[in-house]
């Protein structure tokens, strides 16, 4: 593993706990976050296994559990991987790599959700990062990704009093679509929405769903 990704995984193992006392609940604040997971379920129509990618404490994947979806999680943490599967005992998460998904045969997956993990994806790495969702998805597999809006990268190297090592990298729409149609999907929806106030960091956020091809 390469020195960022070392960092990205010892930095998360540090806030894991913290993380997930904060952010487990959030989804009950984000009504339009639930409605795009919604239209994601509609998208999938049950067909194939589901990957919660990224997946930090589990929330997404179980709010997809709940709704009748078969779910897994990866996260690159393993303190996160922890504190998932404490949380929600009747999904299984496993510690893995977005850039390498070694695990994983091609078509693995009727879908994936990819709620604000490629933020920390350096930029030169994003369409390969993209290329290994594409080929982990079934054909005609939809990819639910979502990002801060921007071209700024924000480090951090203290976060809930832990020591870190962290990047978080913002992205333009339009440098997204790009992305994606470089690495093999085709662009259905890209959505756009401003930030909740007092409840999230205040930034843009946007929702893009794309198709493998």
């Amino acid at each position: 593993m390469e020195r960022s990704q070392t960092e990205l995984q010892t930095s998360y193992d540090r806030v894991a706990a913290e993380y997930a006392k904060r952010f487990y609940d959030e989804l009950d604040q984000k009504p339009f976050d639930c409605k795009m997971l919604d239209w994601f379920i509609e998208k999938v129509n049950g067909v194939g296994k589901i990957c919660d990618l990224g997946c930090g404490a589990g929330h997404i994947a179980n709010y997809l559990q709940n709704r009748g979806l078969d779910v897994c999680g990866i996260d690159l943490s393993s303190g996160m991987v922890e504190q998932a599967q404490t949380l929600n005992p009747n999904i299984t998460f496993q510690q893995g790599d977005m850039l390498s998904l070694d695990d994983f045969a091609d078509n693995s997956f009727g879908g994936i959700v990819a709620f604000y993990s490629i933020i920390h994806v350096p930029r030169l790495l994003v369409v390969d990062a993209l290329r290994e969702m594409n080929r982990v998805l079934r054909s005609s597999g939809t990819l639910l990704l979502t990002f801060h809006i921007g071209q700024q990268t924000h480090h951090h190297e203290e976060w809930f009093d832990q020591r870190v090592f962290l990047d978080f990298h913002f992205f333009e729409t339009a440098q997204m679509k790009d992305a994606l149609q470089r690495a093999g999907f085709e662009l259905e929806e890209a959505i756009e929405r401003d930030p909740y106030p007092e409840i999230e960091v205040q930034t843009r956020r946007a929702y893009l769903f794309a198709k493998k091809l």
